[in-house]
């Protein structure tokens, strides 16, 4: 998971969700959970959010896992040491070496 936010969300290296996604993937709770799956999910929702925010910039505050279940909480705002907009929570489940489903919960950091 670190590898996926550090990769492709905040170096905008979309191909590398070929390598950590399953081909059959689905986001629940995603901007385009239901029109596209798989890898393109990733991809498509990574590129949307950098056109939008190009300074995107996402940090994991923690993790853990639980047999074939990662939890982290997350901070994203624009930039790295910028001061973050929203926080989220996300669980995924891996199948096979390979992030399977992914749920996230997320609000905006009032200041």
């Amino acid at each position: 998971m670190r590898r996926a936010i550090e990769e492709i969300w905040n170096q905008g290296d979309l191909n590398v969700a070929d390598e950590l996604f399953a081909p059959d993937y689905v986001n629940h709770q995603g901007v385009i959970s239901d029109l596209v799956s798989g890898p393109e999910a990733i991809k498509i929702s990574a590129a949307f959010h950098r056109v939008a925010l190009p300074d995107l910039w996402v940090v994991v505050e923690e993790a853990g896992a639980v047999e074939d279940v990662v939890v982290f909480g997350w901070t994203a705002g624009s930039g790295p040491g910028a001061s973050p907009a929203v926080k989220g929570i996300t669980r995924a489940r891996f199948v096979d070496g390979q992030i399977g489903e992914s749920w996230t919960e997320w609000e905006r950091i009032e200041t």
